[in-house]
């Protein structure tokens, strides 16, 4: 590949980065993804069956987490879905629907609407999650 095509390519795929909500993964506990989805009590009881099945408590399992960078002003570094957690030897996937609020408590919508300066908290609902194996 000539040099000129290279730099190109990689311009492209920095403008790509660039464009994308900036987000990495972070690990958390399970306790914490339990608050997290609390409002499913179905999912809630699979991942307590789980842990059960395997002798585990909340505690022993790290999972990971998609997090917020840091141009969000009041959220940066805070967790959020999709989650992945491995309990026993199972995987198990979360994802979820997020809605961002300002300090009043006024919804400024979803990842793609909200205002990174503004947006104060945020709620996660409609959990969507599957197993494996």
């Amino acid at each position: 590949m000539h040099w000129v095509t290279r730099v190109v390519w990689g311009l492209a795929g920095l403008v790509a980065l660039a464009a994308a909500p900036a987000s990495a993964g972070g690990s958390l506990g399970l306790d914490e993804v339990l608050k997290a989805v609390a409002t499913a009590p179905k999912l809630v009881a699979e991942i307590q069956a789980e842990l059960g099945k395997n002798n585990l408590k909340p505690g022993d399992v790290v999972c990971g987490g998609a997090r917020h960078g840091n141009h969000w002003k009041y959220l940066g570094g805070g967790r959020a879905a999709p989650y992945e957690c491995e309990i026993g030897k199972r995987m198990l996937e979360i994802e979820a629907d997020r809605t961002y609020f300002d300090a009043r408590g006024k919804s400024l919508g979803d990842l793609e609407k909200a205002d990174p300066q503004r947006a104060k908290t945020f709620r996660e609902d409609n959990f969507r999650w599957s197993w494996t194996p």
